[in-house]
């Protein structure tokens, strides 16, 4: 009687420490975010957020200012979810705050992680092994490989917000038990679907992986009302759409096969930042993925495989468009590598007689946190570069508005000639029209 009396009380100890556990790569993340924070505008935050500021404030009626949120363009991209954030700010302060949009993008990650637990905690066991379970998964997504995305509004509010808005359209997708989702469920499932899609163009994707998942238990008409919520959001895209020249040409040069399976396993594995190491490491995320799906891992986790069915198209599509992975695309090799840490879980001890559980677990454990160290660090000196270095420009630009322009980094003067000039005169003109103050 004594023994059962400590263990249960010894339960509630280890749960509250695992949870210390789980939540302390968050709380690290975020502050080492705080103290790189940068709450002025960078690169593309001027045409994406400060021009499209400028002529929004100048539009005579709602009218045409709701059209401007749904259908403006930068590159090739129309962000009417991060437009209407912008707006909205306007019309509660009046003028603009980067701190407090960079913010609002780096708060993204913390819904994407409850989605994680729920989509990827086992139904099995108590609440402390499921917790156990979860940490490397914790561990891997609030490491900072994907800093290119943090402590930047304009990329914070597209390619962070798209994440947990597709998850949990997805998630909202899969019946539970035997029942078949409710119309309720298909409903907040097709708007979190059409939020993706203002978010980023990567929320089109869910199309296929929807109707695959709809199609596949026939029922048609849901079918028919997935479709139906991409209309507008398509409609909104293709509204005086002009595609980029540089788009185009990097197609034409990416077509060629060899050149598009080495882009796709580089982007599969770009959670490294070396490209032989990435390319290798994204070869054996493939070959877990097909064993996933010559196993059947879609019955036993529908959420976790249809996910990661979304992360390949995207895969595909970048690696054919773009070419070369940047370390913003790195958290979907996150993603993979947590598909794969999950998948294998579950796969190794009905397969290897000589499988240790706990062995496999400690290994595991040891691989996240020394990743989620080195990136840590990693992200650190890089958002501190960037920090000093748009500091040094904004600087520049005070010294002399009328011919210095705040953008001083040479390898974007070298690539984009007139991309310097550019944001002198957007910056200048937002500080004119009063919807933007320096620091």
């Amino acid at each position: 009687m004594r023994d059962m009396a400590k263990n249960q009380a010894a339960r509630p100890r280890s749960v509250s420490l695992l949870l210390i556990a789980i939540t302390l790569p968050a709380i690290i993340a975020f502050a080492l975010l705080y103290r790189q924070r940068l709450s002025v505008p960078y690169q593309d935050d001027y045409n994406v957020i400060l021009a499209f500021t400028v002529q929004y404030q100048n539009l005579p009626t709602w009218q045409a200012k709701l059209v401007h949120i749904l259908t403006y363009q930068t590159n090739d991209y129309k962000l009417g979810f991060e437009h209407a954030i912008v707006a909205l700010q306007m019309a509660l302060a009046g003028h603009l705050n980067f701190g407090f949009l960079e913010l609002l993008g780096n708060l993204f990650l913390l819904p994407t992680g409850y989605l994680l637990w729920r989509a990827y905690q086992t139904e099995t066991g108590d609440l402390a092994q499921r917790l156990v379970e979860f940490l490397p998964v914790s561990v891997l997504w609030f490491s900072l490989s994907y800093w290119e995305t943090l402590n930047w509004a304009m990329a914070g509010l597209q390619a962070l917000p798209v994440i947990p808005f597709s998850l949990l359209s997805i998630y909202l997708l899969i019946p539970k038990g035997a029942a078949e989702p409710g119309r309720a469920r298909l409903l907040l499932s097709c708007l979190c679907a059409i939020l993706a899609t203002f978010s980023s163009a990567n929320g089109f994707f869910l199309v296929p992986v929807g109707l695959l998942l709809l199609l596949r238990r026939r029922a048609y008409a849901d079918s028919m009302a997935w479709c139906a919520s991409f209309v507008l959001p398509l409609a909104c895209y293709l509204y005086h759409y002009t595609p980029s020249h540089e788009t185009l040409h990097t197609m034409h040069r990416t077509w060629q096969i060899p050149k598009f399976f080495y882009h796709f396993f580089l982007f599969l594995g770009c959670a490294l930042p070396f490209r032989w190491a990435a390319t290798l490491l994204g070869m054996a995320i493939c070959a877990v993925l097909f064993l996933a799906l010559h196993s059947r891992f879609d019955r036993t986790n529908p959420v976790a495989f249809y996910f990661t069915t979304w992360i390949l198209i995207i895969a595909v599509v970048v690696a054919w468009v773009r070419g070369l992975s940047a370390p913003r695309y790195s958290m979907y090799s996150i993603f993979l590598l947590i598909f794969c840490y999950v998948f294998l879980r579950q796969y190794l001890p009905g397969r290897l007689a000589s499988f240790n559980p706990r062995r496999f677990y400690l290994v595991t454990v040891v691989l996240a946190v020394g990743f989620c160290f080195f990136s840590d660090l990693d992200a650190y000196r890089h958002l501190d570069a960037r920090r000093r270095m748009v500091l040094s420009g904004l600087e520049h630009y005070r010294a002399n508005p009328e011919v210095n322009s705040p953008m001083i980094d040479p390898a974007v003067r070298q690539m984009f000639p007139a991309e310097e000039e550019s944001e002198r005169a957007t910056l200048t003109k937002a500080i004119q029209e009063h919807v933007y103050t320096l620091p």
